[in-house]
């Protein structure tokens, strides 16, 4: 493996753990906005410091914030989730040309702005192995705002393996891969089977 997909991998791993809560658990709206609010704020202070942030040290030094579309709940789905129990792996390309296989853990489909739409969903076999729920399923995805507005290799969601066969989708978590802030950083490019042909106004943009 090489050094480039190796760091990549990691900060794959370091995004799922840390930064990358896919659900905000709330009780009502005002607590969800105060919840994603606080959430982004803490990211911000995160990559002003050193031994944790993601970008390059050029970057930091005029760094104010990272961008985000509003909140809108409406980007705020549930799905209905079918779990593959077969065990078939797909291969995902990296940006350092290189390719990770992962587990195809299942199929979510959910409707956004009035369409029908599906992602396939993968899990790092090593998440899988390990038994672990909380940030263990991975959604690379793009969509119609790709390359404009937001990051033109597409974003991410992870997720949390629910206990039912409704999984929450929640847009206004989506996060850029960590290759757009360092060149270092080698990062799972979304297949083709996850690009929505929806705009998607929610979420992480592009950071100038």
């Amino acid at each position: 493996m090489s050094k480039i997909l190796f760091i990549g991998l990691l900060s794959l791993i370091f995004q799922q753990t840390v930064y990358s809560q896919g659900f905000i658990y709330a009780d009502n709206q005002e607590e969800y906005y105060t919840k994603v609010i606080e959430w982004r704020n803490q990211k911000d202070h995160d990559y002003k410091v050193k031994d944790k942030t993601m970008l390059t040290e050029e970057l930091m030094k005029d760094f104010e914030g990272l961008k985000y579309y509003d909140i809108d709940y409406t980007y705020r789905v549930n799905g209905s989730l079918i779990r593959f129990d077969d065990g078939r792996t797909f291969s995902i390309k990296t940006t350092g040309g290189e390719s990770y296989d992962y587990l195809i853990y299942g199929k979510v489909s959910f409707k956004l702005n009035g369409k029908s739409l599906t992602l396939d969903i993968y899990q790092g076999q090593r998440a899988a192995k390990s038994g672990k729920k909380k940030g263990a399923l991975f959604i690379p995805f793009t969509d119609l705002t790709s390359g404009d507005t937001t990051y033109g290799g597409g974003r991410y969601l992870v997720l949390d393996i629910p206990d039912d066969e409704i999984l929450v989708l929640d847009f206004n978590m989506a996060y850029n891969p960590y290759c757009v802030y360092n060149p270092n950083h080698s990062c799972p490019i979304p297949p083709m089977e996850n690009d929505l042909k929806v705009m998607v106004y929610a979420g992480e943009l592009m950071y100038p």
